[in-house]
């Protein structure tokens, strides 16, 4: 590609990246040291909001139980059990209604949740329900929840501590008495993870990163979750915004630096209740989706029929093979085993699962990290790869705007060095969603017609754009990493 073709901007953006020290540190592994801590961050001026309509809708998922479920978990995770010590032995007297005012059955608010990190705000006028929501956002006590008279008494108890309860994609956001609101997920996940999760987010915060839904812990037993009828349940921090647009230039850029920062601020982080599976065996991950692979395209050739979807796989096997081959010996670059060992004795945290559901673009114009069920310790540039890659996808082209300017955005909070290049090189170079798509077809093949083709289009688009990627690997090998592909 030819830089002078380029626009003035892009072309002091391409020198800024391409020239050392913004992209290639000195060849010598340097310990990277988070910056010095601060309580709060300060909000850029050039992450401002903007919405680009190309990015795919996300799809909505339904979460695990219902309301009444969800309502029961929440009230056991934030409302404290009354002890027997704490009552008092006399009635208490009873207050007499106003006579010129008509009783009406009211919805008590109250501030007894606190949000971690915020001061107890004063309590809010009661309000009446009747008059507060429209029928179908009403209170979530129904008559299945009111069988007993006991039960209709610990819903009288508990109900003023939430006001409404309300699915949205795949789990349950829960709005308190005095406003707050919250995510409560239902998760197959361990205690000892979840723990992990809060700990990990709560230290973020100490050392001055604010962009992460924390965990909440229970107002009883300060555990970062509670166990409901076998299913275990935790509640994390509601993040205002709207989820990021990865076709847009600005939101991508916002979307690296906040990875930067989460990234850098996790350094040298030690955890030593629980230790998760870290992702430094890069080599090793990639080497057993090499070989799904060839487990793949073996028994695609003994099928005696094979479908549209079959005869394509195989026709793309070879360069797909080929691709996997190249990545791995990327790996065994000695740069790039020079700076996992270095990662191994600094180890950071990584997301692990940056997606556009997982990334919300505050009002303010920055960019939030939800979801932390898979965060571990591993190299930083596998979050990069997986923005840089799914990018890619929602623009529907291999284009070097979109990798220069997250770069770019990335290095100004903390420079990448040269082994963590080329690793990131090895990981775009992977056929990661020809993996993905042929993986998930022949290991739950589609029942239905539409199914099917659904898949065999995600296909023939992941193969349509294999031209175009590999410019784009020739161009960032040749003008990142300095190198010649073969």
């Amino acid at each position: 590609m030819d830089k002078h073709s380029l626009p003035p901007w892009l072309r002091q953006v391409w020198d800024e990246l391409t020239k050392p020290p913004a992209v290639l540190n000195k060849s010598t592994m340097t310990t990277r040291k988070p910056r010095q801590e601060t309580q709060q961050e300060e909000v850029d001026e050039d992450d401002s909001y903007y919405d680009s309509p190309t990015d795919p809708p996300l799809t909505r998922k339904a979460p695990k139980g219902t309301a009444q479920t969800a309502a029961r978990a929440s009230r056991k995770y934030f409302v404290p059990r009354k002890s027997q010590s704490h009552r008092t032995m006399t009635k208490p007297r009873p207050r007499k209604p106003l006579k010129t005012q008509k009783r009406a059955q009211t919805l008590p608010l109250s501030d007894n949740i606190i949000q971690v990190g915020q001061t107890r705000q004063p309590p809010l006028q009661s309000i009446t329900a009747q008059k507060a929501l429209p029928h179908s956002e009403r209170t979530i006590r129904t008559s299945q929840d009111m069988t007993s008279k006991a039960e209709t008494k610990t819903a009288k108890r508990y109900f003023e501590q939430i006001y409404n309860v309300e699915s949205t994609n795949g789990i349950w956001k829960i709005t308190s008495s005095d406003g707050k609101q919250y995510a409560l997920k239902a998760t197959q996940l361990p205690i000892e993870r979840i723990t992990f999760m809060a700990e990990a987010l709560d230290e973020l915060r100490r050392r001055g990163f604010t962009r992460a839904a924390r965990i909440i812990r229970t107002t009883e037993s300060k555990k970062p979750y509670v166990i409901d009828a076998g299913q275990t349940y935790y509640v994390s921090e509601w993040l205002p915004g709207l989820p990021v647009q990865l076709a847009s230039i600005r939101q991508l850029n916002a979307t690296a630096k906040t990875l930067a920062r989460f990234h850098e601020r996790s350094v040298n982080y030690e955890y030593a209740s629980f230790q998760p599976p870290h992702a430094f065996r890069v080599f090793e991950h990639l080497l057993s989706r090499k070989q799904d692979l060839q487990r793949l395209y073996q028994s695609i050739e003994k099928r005696p029929e094979k479908n549209a979807f079959d005869e394509l796989c195989l026709q793309y096997f070879a360069k797909a093979d080929k691709q996997a081959t190249e990545s791995l010996s990327l790996c065994k670059l000695p740069e790039v085993e020079a700076h996992i060992k270095q990662s191994l004795e600094h180890p950071g945290l990584c997301h692990l699962d940056v997606t556009r559901s997982n990334l919300i673009v505050h009002p303010a114009g920055f960019v939030q990290l939800i979801d932390f069920d898979t965060m571990t310790f591993g190299p930083r540039v596998i979050d990069l790869a997986h923005l840089l890659r799914r990018a890619m996808q929602a623009q529907g082209s291999w284009s070097n705007e979109t990798a220069l300017v997250p770069l770019i955005a990335y290095n100004r909070v903390q420079p990448l060095v040269q082994g963590e290049y080329l690793l990131l090189e090895s990981l775009l170079t992977f056929p990661h969603r020809y993996w993905r798509i042929a993986h998930t077809y022949y290991t739950a093949p589609p029942k239905q017609a539409q199914a099917y083709q659904i898949m065999l289009k995600n296909l023939q688009e992941s193969i349509a754009l294999e031209d175009q990627r590999e410019k784009f690997l020739q161009s960032f090998s040749r003008q990142v990493t300095r190198r010649t592909r073969s």
